[in-house]
């Protein structure tokens, strides 16, 4: 069983299937590339195939073994970030995993980087990991504001390097940067789907 905040999964349980998979919550430096972070690790990972070389295996398998009530989990996050943030004026929420973005766990990582940022204002950057790639996310089901930054694409150990991120293909971006990257996809996007249909027309 994993702890959070002192308690196991089992004594949070029986909990809605909604409610997210957390492998664990602590507080680490090295997630953020200038912060210290809460960092919280989902439990579940649906890239297939998955990362070689993944530093996190154990956060694979989707389980409801780790299941969280999200109050509980939103009431420890914000504790720890408290506390980081009696000692330094700005601080990190990192969403990792497994994978935050899966269907399982999406859903709670927006009402977590919403629930931090309504709080904390620019205090916390939040900052998320994914497998995904921008256009992955054009008709991804929940908003993408809350986030501040991303780190977007497979760990590859070929490419693997020192710093950050962890290897060389990894896109490491801000919310405005992403947000201009869809834009440009969702454009292109647009007018490919319009030739298509202009050259169907005239078949």
């Amino acid at each position: 069983m994993t702890e959070l905040g002192g308690k196991t999964v089992s004594q949070i349980s029986p909990l809605p299937p909604s409610s997210p998979l957390i492998r664990v919550v602590k507080v680490l430096y090295g997630d953020h590339p200038k912060l210290p972070s809460v960092s919280v690790y989902f439990q579940g990972c649906d890239a297939a195939p998955k990362c070689l070389g993944c530093h996190n295996p154990e956060t694979w398998e989707f389980s409801n073994d780790f299941s969280v009530d999200f109050n509980y989990l939103e009431s420890k996050v914000l504790e720890k970030l408290d506390i980081l943030l009696t000692r330094y004026p700005q601080v990190s929420l990192a969403l990792l995993g497994g994978e935050p973005l899966s269907m399982r766990n999406r859903t709670s990582a927006y009402k977590l980087a919403k629930r931090v940022k309504e709080r904390c204002q620019d205090r916390v950057v939040t900052i998320l990991y994914t497998w995904r790639l921008p256009k992955d996310l054009l008709n991804i089901d929940i908003p993408l504001g809350y986030f501040d930054e991303f780190v977007m694409g497979k760990y590859m150990h070929k490419y693997a390097k020192q710093g950050f991120p962890a290897s060389k293909n990894q896109i490491y971006m801000s919310n405005e940067q992403l947000t201009d990257t869809l834009t440009i996809l969702y454009t292109a996007s647009a007018a490919y789907e319009r030739e298509g249909e202009r050259l169907w027309m005239n078949l």
